[in-house]
């Protein structure tokens, strides 16, 4: 019985109430009647218990990969449509906030302000004394070290390499600021123009001065003889525990409930990523933290190494088959061999841009439908077309000021640069919006208002389909217990975004929303429980539930 009930689907209501529903059944008592129902009194949940107090996990190595067998059944095999969905939504398919993720710019705008400071809610390195260079990076790659500055805090710094000036820097610029902007942790992120004599060895901690100039020599240096600095922070750390993985849990953290690669914001991450082109993402590149907040101790996850987004790999441009294909897939190299070298996409055939600073990102070749990592990863292939529109819809909800403003913190030297990083993103924007966006009609931002059911027909307000289009509406009203609806109430054609609720007052509606050649929508309203009626006689309602469903099913409202 137990064990039925934490394979539930409904995997939030696992966390909360799993535990004493258990408890209920070995004491002999039964669970309330309440734990039947679909739609509970506080759904949806916008806040996941993930940050309760528990001990810290200990230290794990910076990435243990992936075996060979887990590879090859990765790269090699061709798996079919995934359908089972993610364990960590709430009932309108949002994904709650968490020691993973926040809810940003989508549900709540960020003004330019925001979009502009991204992830950095505190100072950087003091700027009027050295910075104390702690530890060096590792031979090979760009140029980085870890310096202290006059306040004693850590930083981790990084410059670009001579022949691509402002390409690894100006690309964590621009992604940390998107990240954050869709809600994922990052850490802060700023640009420092530093002069050779501001770092100085940390007395005791084996670093030369001479390693440090070789340091700086290995470095793209500006004009004016100062270095473009990409300084990195993340705050409040106790803990450096190591890379989370994209698939199970990790056993040592009480608070990590849910398998990774069912978790939709890791799902979703391959859309984002698409528009990114961080097709370098794997374990190495995230990092979990244990950090006390109010007195409790947790982990919080981030997305890390962000110079390896847009067109840079670090210190050369990305490799023309990044984001095409895996780092090794027998199908390609048989197919390449069969044609003598000959069979490469249309990617193949796509110049990368001049400018050095852009390194390798543009929009010949990119379909976000085939862009995959060079190291395959199990959320990634569990991505559902669920999944894929949670995703599209929050990228496709950035504006071209929105971008301009982003883009403008990566401080390139030529506006054309600038200008082409826009438009790249834009493009791939529209993009993902197309290949996405049709799941269960492109509705969204659902809401009962002066008796109306409001919402927004995306795939119409980005220009993806006419805001002529008819839609069926259908109501009856819904059995929360049983899990049942009614004969039809009422049913209407419309290509408005608001409908008429029907003169019914049953504790719950729901009403099917049919696109032709779309999909289904079925939203799910409640009788809050302020009163029979408001003061214009209407009854309180609000949206409980959003479920979607494929172009096969809907013609069954």
């Amino acid at each position: 019985m137990c064990a039925a009930f934490f394979d539930s689907t409904r995997g939030l209501r696992v966390r909360w109430a799993g535990g004493l529903l258990c408890l209920l059944a070995l004491l002999g008592g039964s669970p309330s009647s309440a734990a039947a129902q679909r739609f509970l009194s506080d759904d949806p949940l916008w806040h996941d218990p993930d940050r309760m107090d528990m001990p810290f996990p200990e230290p794990t190595p910076s990435d243990r990969g992936i075996g060979p067998l887990e590879f090859f059944e990765r790269s090699f095999g061709v798996p079919g449509e995934y359908a089972v969905p993610a364990k960590n939504v709430n009932t309108v398919g949002g994904v709650p906030n968490s020691s993973w993720y926040t809810n940003r710019h989508y549900r709540s705008p960020m003004s330019p302000a925001a979009l502009r400071q991204g992830p950095n809610q505190g100072p950087g390195p003091s700027a009027r004394s050295p910075w104390r260079v702690v530890e060096l990076g590792p031979p090979g790659g760009l140029p980085r070290a870890i310096i202290r500055d006059t306040t004693g805090r850590p930083f981790r710094i990084l410059f670009d390499a001579p022949a691509h000036p402002e390409m690894a820097t100006g690309a964590a610029m621009i992604s940390s600021r998107l990240l954050h902007a869709l809600g994922y942790n990052v850490p802060q992120h700023w640009l420092r123009r530093v002069r050779a004599g501001r770092l100085v060895p940390e007395p005791d901690s084996g670093v030369t001065q001479s390693r440090v100039d070789s340091l700086l020599a290995s470095a793209a240096q500006r004009p004016d003889g100062t270095y473009r600095a990409l300084v990195t922070r993340i705050p409040d750390v106790e803990r450096r525990i190591g890379p989370f993985q994209f698939k199970g849990t990790r056993a040592d953290d009480g608070n990590d409930v849910f398998p990774h690669e069912d978790r939709r914001e890791l799902r979703g991450l391959r859309i984002v990523a698409a528009w990114i082109h961080h097709s370098k993402i794997r374990p190495r590149h995230t990092l979990d933290v244990g950090v006390r907040v109010e007195g409790r101790r947790f982990v919080r996850h981030y997305l890390t190494d962000l110079h390896l987004t847009l067109g840079s790999a670090g210190a050369t441009p990305k490799s023309e088959w990044s984001g095409h294909e895996h780092v090794l897939e027998l199908g390609r190299i048989f197919e390449r061999i069969g044609t003598l070298g000959l069979s490469g996409g249309d990617w193949a055939e796509v110049e990368p841009p001049a400018d050095p600073a852009l390194g390798r990102f543009g929009i010949g070749g990119f379909d976000p439908q085939a862009w995959r990592p060079e190291w395959p990863n199990l959320a990634f292939q569990r991505t559902t077309p669920a999944d894929a529109f949670w995703a599209a819809k929050k990228i496709r909800n950035f504006s071209r000021e929105d971008l301009r403003v982003i883009v403008s913190t990566a401080n390139y030297s030529s506006a054309a640069v600038a200008d082409y990083m826009v438009r790249t993103l834009l493009a791939r924007r529209d993009a993902i919006g197309q290949a996405f966006l049709n799941w269960g009609g492109g509705l969204d931002r659902f809401a009962v208002r002066s008796g109306r059911l409001t919402f927004e027909d995306l795939r119409a307000a980005y220009g993806q389909a006419p805001d002529t289009l008819r839609r069926t509406v259908t109501w009856r009203a819904y059995d929360n217990r049983a899990d049942a609806v009614s004969p039809v109430l009422t049913r209407m054609t419309s290509s408005r975004e608001a409908v008429p609720l029907p003169d019914y007052s049953p504790s719950y509606l729901r009403a099917s929303l049919v696109t032709p050649r779309a999909g289904t929508t079925r939203v799910y309203v409640r009788q809050t429980e302020q009163g029979q009626a408001s003061p214009g006689g209407q009854l309180r309602r609000r949206v409980v539930g959003v479920e979607r469903t494929a172009p096969s099913t809907a013609e069954r409202p």
